[in-house]
């Protein structure tokens, strides 16, 4: 959310050098697939499922140009809990995911964020920029960061990455209120046991979040989603917390260390 795939160059780049392919896709309403500046932030009806179903035709046409091969996803913030309901679909088809920046999503935030942005929707309509939800959501996130230089300092202990978030144009902008209307209604459901179900037991899942981390609310969250899934039966669920790291964890302080651990975990799940 508020970024584009390009950000991930240099973790891409990391995996190439060590034998892996990697795809990325900016999200309707995000980076370029947005028509224009003025559309960033924009979801419209149906949103949040077609998302998944763009991601699902991009890993289509990753399967059918590498017949042979493993294919892994991973989802980072926004994008973990599009990850999320992506496994309890195609989780069959799937070789593993790793949910970045995750959580696991509290049915009252939930609950508040549809009755705000439903709100917000009947009064002002679906396209409006949500500076309300923005404030609520993102306002206290620097709370725990003493002379924060930026409103997004929570992102990274790296400032130098924190500016190039701050001067990148397809970055940090705020999201319409049809964008909270569509997401908060999706995650209402995310965690439904009929949906739940289609989580293959044996599907490997590697959890990985900074500890200083406002969205996994410091590692609590991050801790019940990989108890949640422990809880469902699930054979392969792997967690790591970094001290110290907040929410962009591939664009941190000390990132080798989580790109030698995705590596190292990405490479034992192809030996099993």
């Amino acid at each position: 959310m508020a970024e584009h795939g390009a950000r991930y160059a240099d973790f891409a780049s990391f995996l190439n050098k060590n034998g892996f392919i990697v795809y990325a896709n900016d999200h309707r309403g995000h980076g370029k697939t947005a028509e224009s500046q003025d559309e960033i932030g924009i979801i419209r009806k149906d949103g949040f499922e077609l998302i998944i179903s763009d991601a699902y035709i991009l890993f289509q046409i990753i399967k059918n140009k590498h017949q042979n091969l493993p294919v892994f996803i991973l989802g980072h913030s926004f994008g973990s809990f599009l990850a999320q309901s992506f496994i309890s679909r195609y989780g069959s088809e799937i070789d593993g995911v790793i949910l970045s920046g995750s959580a696991k999503q509290d049915s009252p935030d939930i609950a508040f964020g549809r009755v705000a942005a439903s709100m917000q929707r009947i009064i002002f309509g679906e396209n409006k920029k949500s500076f309300l939800i923005d404030k609520l959501g993102f306002g206290s996130y620097n709370k725990r960061i003493p002379g924060a230089k930026s409103k997004f300092a929570w992102l990274s202990c790296d400032d130098s990455e924190v500016e190039k978030y701050e001067n990148d144009p397809l970055c940090g902008n705020v999201f319409s209120i049809g964008f909270y209307y569509y997401f908060f209604n999706a995650l209402k459901g995310l965690y439904d046991s009929d949906k739940l179900s289609g989580i293959p037991e044996a599907l490997p899942i590697f959890i990985v979040s900074g500890n200083e981390d406002p969205v996994g609310k410091y590692g609590k969250k991050v801790l019940e989603l990989y108890d949640f899934y422990k809880k469902l039966g699930l054979l392969n669920v792997q967690i790591k917390l970094y001290p110290g790291k907040r929410h962009e964890i591939l664009n941190e302080t000390g990132r080798q260390e989580v790109y030698d651990d995705i590596l190292s975990w990405l490479e034992t799940q192809i030996q099993l």
